[in-house]
């Protein structure tokens, strides 16, 4: 089997790069992050701001389902939610396979239902991953961008990739 990972340094490699050992802590980490994040404890300290719980319905069980999930408001001012999994993200194919793709969020101290539409368009996701890289310092956190070392990485292939790899989801308040 041929090893399909690129380079070890750049920002494509670290997106891809999935440790079994860090998914068993991520499970940990969001159950205790969902609790206090309901108790309204990390409303209070902000981080409604950028964290919200999507509630979806199981596709294959029925059960209700909970996932933190960041999110963003970006140039088209509707809030625009992150997949670094693209397609295969589970929370992304409940989404998807409930019926006209609407179902509840928590977004700080409010509860909220939304519909959800998938952006197809490569330009579009390029403008939005172009627009994160440029207004937001966490992109060097997320994608591990820094603007002095990677200045001439958007536009680049290396940047079509990444763009191709991820998916960006906006909600709509119904």
């Amino acid at each position: 089997m041929v090893n399909t990972l690129p380079a070890k340094g750049s920002i494509v490699y670290r997106h891809q790069e999935r440790k079994s050992g860090f998914t068993k802590f991520e499970r940990r980490l969001n159950r205790v992050f969902i609790f206090l994040y309901r108790t309204y404890f990390l409303p209070l300290l902000g981080l409604g701001r950028v964290m919200i719980l999507i509630q979806t319905i199981g596709r294959k069980t029925g059960k209700k389902r909970i996932k933190p999930v960041l999110c963003r408001r970006f140039y088209t001012d509707k809030l625009t939610l992150y997949s670094p999994r693209g397609m295969k993200a589970d929370w992304l194919k409940n989404i998807l396979a409930t019926e006209d793709h609407i179902f509840k969020i928590q977004k700080g101290f409010r509860k909220l239902k939304v519909k959800a539409t998938l952006i197809q368009d490569e330009a579009v996701k390029l403008q939005h991953l172009e627009h994160w890289f440029n207004n937001f310092p966490d992109a060097k956190n997320i994608f591990g961008y820094d603007k002095t070392k990677h200045q001439g990485i958007i536009g680049t292939e290396e940047f079509n990739n990444l763009a191709k790899m991820i998916e960006f989801i906006q909600l709509e308040i119904v």
